[in-house]
């Protein structure tokens, strides 16, 4: 389940603990934070090789933490970039090269807080101390995690697969930041139109909310008349990330 994954990550990669945990605010979401660790010696070519030289003082190489997603638990989806904890500069002045997520998460409101145990050291004892470590907490809004992204140049559309639903509302967790937009149609499992719910008909979502409550022109927020029915979502989106969906009461 957690391996580097041949012709997907550089060779000599490593994988180490990886964090996994069930995500308490979302059905059926679990969640690892694995860090991977990228060997400069034992390898090709010689232009990374040259890097395990102890008078660089590199150590065997830095490690930077990625993202992986899973719906059951066992068959997983990794994230490596935007990598979620890389090396670089750190608060308290810190020139990070390892980083390790701390298990679990807590919630304060909105935000979730994480801990990670940081150090500037290289994997290996690189750099010879002395150097400096730290355990730094990071914080991000509710559920995001993975985004939908659209391009800003151009629309792009999601299909769902039919559904059905209960509730009165549908809600986003979406960012179209100022220049975006996000809409969204309800139509028949078959493909054809719900009047008055068409993707044209949507009010633009525009901002960037947790709780966004879709609307359409004439019908306004309640979708509780589909509810039951096998519907598809066709979502149309410019410059956004959509984060998360769901019907709600």
């Amino acid at each position: 389940m957690f391996r580097p994954r041949e012709g997907y990550d550089p060779d000599a990669t490593d994988m180490y603990v990886p964090k996994a945990v069930k995500y308490p605010w979302a059905p059926d979401t679990y969640l690892a934070f694995p860090p991977i660790y990228y060997h400069y010696g034992d390898t090709n070519p010689a232009g990374r090789v040259a890097l395990d030289d102890p008078a660089r003082r590199r150590g065997d190489g830095p490690l930077e933490t990625q993202l992986m997603t899973s719906r059951d638990g066992e068959n997983w989806s990794r994230h490596p970039r935007p990598v979620w904890l890389g090396v670089g500069a750190y608060p308290g002045g810190l020139d990070v090269h390892q980083t390790y997520m701390a298990h679990g998460m807590v919630r304060r409101g909105d935000e979730i807080w994480m801990y990670a145990y940081n150090t500037e050291e290289y994997h290996s004892g690189g750099r010879f101390g002395p150097f400096r470590r730290a355990i730094h907490r990071t914080v991000q809004r509710l559920d995001r995690f993975v985004a939908a992204e659209s391009p800003y140049d151009r629309a792009g559309t999601l299909v769902s697969r039919p559904l059905t639903f209960t509730g009165k509302k549908l809600v986003l967790n979406a960012d179209t930041s100022a220049t975006g937009f996000i809409q969204v149609g309800l139509r028949r499992a078959d493909g054809t139109a719900i009047p008055g719910f068409g993707v044209d008909d949507c009010v633009y979502v525009s901002g960037n909310e947790l709780r966004h409550v879709v609307e359409w022109l004439g019908r306004g927020t309640d979708v509780s008349a589909l509810a039951g029915q096998p519907v598809q979502l066709v979502i149309r989106t410019r410059g956004s990330r959509l984060v998360a969906l769901q019907f709600e009461p």
